[in-house]
C-alpha cells in the first residue's frame, strides 16, 4: 500500500458477488483513472443506515492511512421524502473530513454519518445532482468522489447542519457470528457487572450475565460486554451467545432495532 490509497466502498447493494457491487468498481476506476487507487468493498444490509454509520466509522475513524483513504458510501432508502419522488431524485451527496485526514463522500441519509460526527473537522454538503438515475451510485456520484479523491474541492457548499446524533440504545451491527454490535451504555452497565439481565429485543427476551468480556459465561449461555468494536475512546457493547448465534435469537434484528434491559430478579 505504500504510495497508494485505498478507497473503501460501504453500501447496502446485498452480497459483495451481487452485480450492483462490480458495476460500482468498474465505474469508480474508470473515473479515477490512476493505478494509485485500489478499492475493497463492505456490504451493509438493505436500507440499514445505522449499520453503515457503524461500519464507516470503525472503518474511517480507525484508519491510519490517513489521507491515503477515502470512503465512498452509498445506502440511500429515499426516505428524506415519502411522496412520490421524480427522476429516482433522492438524498444528497456529502463530503467529511476526519480530524486523522481520512476523506469520505457519502450520501447523507439515516444514520450514515452520525456515528463519525465527533471525529469530522470538515461536513460540506456536494453540489452534485441528487437524482437522474435509480442507480445513482454507479451513474451520477462517481465523478464528484474522483474529483475530491483527487484533491479537487471545487464543488464543495455549506456545512451540512441538523445532522441526527448516533443513535443509543439499539442494534448496530450484526457480524459473521451472530454477534449483536450495540451502543448500549457500557457505564449504566457498570453497576451490575457480574449479574445477570434481562433483553429485550423484538420482543424477545433473554438473560445475560453483565460481564467483562464476551467468553466469560459458558457456552450456549448469553452474554452483555464491551465488544471489540469502538473508536476514540467509546466502546461499543456487544450481545453474544457464546458457541452460538445471538442474532438469530433475537429474531435478525436490523441496525436500529430498539434494545431495552433491566436487572434480573
Amino acid at each position: 500500500m505504500k504510495n497508494r490509497t485505498l478507497v473503501t466502498v460501504i453500501a447496502d447493494y446485498g452480497d459483495l458477488a451481487d452485480l450492483a457491487f462490480a458495476e460500482v468498481r468498474e465505474r469508480l476506476y474508470a473515473e479515477l483513472n490512476d493505478d494509485k487507487f485500489v478499492l475493497e468493498t463492505v456490504a451493509v444490509s438493505a436500507f440499514d443506515t445505522v449499520a453503515t454509520g457503524f461500519v464507516l466509522a470503525q472503518l474511517a475513524v480507525n484508519s491510519r492511512l490517513g489521507d491515503r483513504h477515502k470512503f465512498y458510501v452509498n445506502t440511500a432508502p429515499r426516505k428524506d421524502d415519502l411522496a412520490p419522488r421524480a427522476k429516482n431524485a433522492g438524498e444528497g451527496l456529502a463530503y467529511v473530513k476526519l480530524n486523522n485526514g481520512v476523506e469520505i463522500v457519502a450520501v447523507n441519509s439515516g444514520y450514515s454519518l452520525s456515528f463519525v460526527k465527533e471525529a469530522a473537522e470538515q461536513m460540506k454538503i456536494l453540489d452534485v445532482s441528487a437524482e437522474g438515475s435509480q442507480f445513482r451510485s454507479r451513474d451520477v456520484f462517481p465523478p464528484a468522489f474522483a474529483k475530491v479523491a483527487r484533491g479537487d474541492y471545487s464543488h464543495l457548499r455549506e456545512d451540512i447542519a441538523d445532522l441526527p446524533d448516533m443513535p443509543t440504545e439499539c442494534v448496530c451491527y450484526t457480524d459473521g457470528y451472530g454477534n449483536l454490535k450495540t451502543s448500549v451504555d457500557l457505564k449504566a452497565l457498570d453497576a451490575h457487572k457480574g449479574r445477570d439481565v434481562i433483553v429485550t429485543i423484538n420482543g424477545v427476551e433473554e438473560k445475560a450475565t453483565v460481564a467483562d468480556g464476551i467468553f466469560a459465561v459458558k457456552d450456549g449461555q448469553f452474554v452483555l460486554s464491551a465488544g471489540s468494536s469502538g473508536w476514540n475512546g467509546r466502546r461499543m457493547t456487544e450481545i453474544v451467545r457464546r458457541g452460538g448465534n445471538a442474532a438469530k435469537h433475537f429474531g435478525s434484528p436490523e441496525g436500529g432495532a430498539k434494545i431495552e434491559w433491566r436487572p434480573a430478579t
